[in-house]
C-alpha cells in the first residue's frame, strides 16, 4: 500500500498521531514507521493526490502539531513511498543527516517576512529623488518629449524603484536577521520585494513577532511587512 509522509522525527518524539488523520477526502489515521533513532509519520496515501486546498492545509495541520511537541523535518507536500520497508530504508541510510537537521531546528520555528511597497508611493520617491527622472517626467507631462524621453523615463523609473525598494531591503534584513539562529532569502515575487524566512528560537518567538511589529511601524508611508509564523522550520531542513 502506497504511503504518504509528512514529516521526519526523532524516534523518542511523542508522536500524538492517535486518533489524527491526514490529507484525502476519506483521510486516513496517522502512524509511525520506526528505524533506529529517527521516525516518519505517514499514512495510506489517497487514491489521487492533488494539491487541493483542503490537502495543503490538513498537511500543514499535521507539521504543526507534530512541531509543538518536539523537533521535526517536514516533508514537501506529495511526498510518497510504496511501502513501511522503503521507508524504514531510507529512514536507516539518511540517519545521520536526519538525526543532525533534527538538532538544528530543536526548540525552534520558521517566521516568514514578506515586504511590500505601493507602486505609486514608490515612483514618487523616485521622481522625488532623482533629478534625472523629474527631468523626463516633466518632458512627458508638457508634451515637449520624443517617444524615446518616454521609453527613458520608464526606465530610470524602473531602475530607480528597484534600487529603492533593495535598499529598503537590506535595512530590514539587517534588523531583523541578528534576532535569528538563521535566514534564508526566497525569491521577490511581484510587488513583494523581501522573502525572508528565520529561525527563531521557540522560546522567543512572542517577542520576535513584537520586534517585526516594531520595525513594522517605522517604516515610511506605502511599506508593508506582512509577517508569517510560527511555522515548522520549511527553509531550513
Amino acid at each position: 500500500m502506497p504511503l504518504y509522509l509528512y514529516a521526519v522525527t526523532d524516534a523518542d518524539h511523542p508522536l500524538p498521531v492517535e486518533g489524527a488523520t491526514g490529507i484525502g477526502a476519506s483521510p486516513a489515521p496517522l502512524r509511525a514507521v520506526r528505524a533506529a533513532r529517527v521516525a516518519a509519520v505517514v499514512s495510506e496515501a489517497p487514491a489521487q493526490l492533488r494539491a487541493k486546498r483542503r490537502d495543503l492545509i490538513a498537511h500543514q495541520e499535521v507539521l504543526l502539531m507534530l512541531g509543538a511537541a518536539g523537533a521535526v523535518i517536514p516533508l514537501r507536500f506529495g511526498t510518497l513511498a510504496p511501502d513501511d520497508g522503503a521507508v524504514r530504508r531510507a529512514l536507516a541510510d539518511q540517519e545521520s543527516l536526519f538525526t543532525d537537521r533534527l538538532r538544528e531546528v530543536e526548540d525552534r520555528v520558521e517566521f516568514n517576512v514578506k515586504a511590500l511597497q505601493d507602486e505609486d508611493t514608490a515612483v514618487r520617491e523616485v521622481l522625488r529623488d532623482s533629478p534625472e527622472a523629474r527631468r523626463l517626467s516633466a518632458l512627458t507631462r508638457d508634451g515637449s518629449g520624443t517617444h524615446d524621453d518616454q521609453v527613458a523615463l520608464g526606465t530610470v523609473v524602473a531602475a530607480g524603484v528597484q534600487a529603492l525598494q533593495a535598499e529598503h531591503a537590506r535595512d530590514i534584513a539587517h534588523r531583523l536577521e541578528p534576532l535569528a539562529h538563521r535566514t534564508a532569502a526566497g525569491d521577490p515575487t511581484g510587488e513583494v520585494f523581501l522573502n525572508l524566512s528565520l529561525l527563531i528560537e521557540r522560546g522567543r518567538a512572542d517577542a520576535f513577532a513584537a520586534s517585526v511589529d516594531q520595525v513594522a511601524q517605522s517604516l515610511g508611508h506605502g511599506l508593508e511587512l506582512r509577517v508569517t509564523g510560527p511555522l515548522p522550520p520549511y527553509s531550513f531542513v
